[in-house]
């Protein structure tokens, strides 16, 4: 069990499975949706309120969603643009501070102004920092820090490198979970996870629990972290 002292810093989540949970219950694919961002909300709440981590971040739109088909992409940004508010709402009502982790490039302008809409609002908060991974790839940003370092020509280092990520304040997860029952990161905090515990677990994404987090965390605080030596 672990103990009242301890908490975890950062704690990163793979939501994964909407679609095929929607299948499962016979509904469409956009209610796989929906009832994942319920899931994300609710979660967010209970981390909030029971103060499980410092951090919390949600891979919600990967560069690699922009693949899907146009009338799923544009029902996805309909959906997103309404889910900042619903997560505006709930953060200032839980002292959450909204994150936006990604790239703006390729959006449209009225999903920026709600993302720094929701960005603004809590950013007085003082609780939970909630990253919200949206139109984010692990490689475009480590690309992107390389770029950035070489405009500045001079020499790389670790600690210099992972100040222009892109949010260099955030802390490398201690615990990656991925819902839904893959094996893989798919693209996600590729240079943070070097050291992440990580949980794959076959519960699909609206069927996860603030109860199934606090067992990954239990199984966490068992673990022998070593880090090489």
């Amino acid at each position: 069990m672990p103990s009242p002292l301890k908490k975890i810093d950062h704690i990163a989540i793979i939501m994964d499975g909407n679609g095929r949970w929607a299948k499962k219950n016979s509904l469409n694919k956009y209610s796989g949706h929906e009832s994942g961002i319920k899931t994300a909300i609710s979660l967010c709440r209970s981390v909030a309120k029971n103060k499980s981590t410092n951090h919390l971040t949600l891979y919600t739109f990967s560069t690699e969603n922009w693949k899907r088909p146009l009338f799923e992409i544009n029902y996805l940004f309909s959906l997103i643009e309404e889910t900042y508010e619903l997560f505006k709402d709930t953060a200032n009502q839980f002292n959450i501070k909204i994150n936006h982790l990604g790239k703006t490039k390729k959006l449209p302008k009225k999903t920026i102004n709600i993302i720094n809409n929701a960005v603004d609002a809590t950013k007085n908060n003082t609780g939970l920092v909630l990253h919200i991974a949206f139109n984010y790839g692990g490689r475009r940003e480590i690309v992107d820090a390389i770029n950035y370092l070489k405009k500045k020509d001079t020499q790389i280092s670790e600690n210099k490198f992972s100040n222009y990520l892109y949010e260099p304040n955030m802390p490398d997860p201690e615990i990656i979970i991925r819902t839904g029952g893959d094996y893989r990161l798919s693209n996600f905090l590729l240079w943070q996870s070097a050291y992440s515990e990580l949980f794959f677990v076959k519960t699909l994404w609206p069927d996860f629990r603030y109860s199934d987090l606090n067992k990954i965390i239990n199984k966490f605080w068992l673990r022998k972290r070593n880090f090489g030596k």
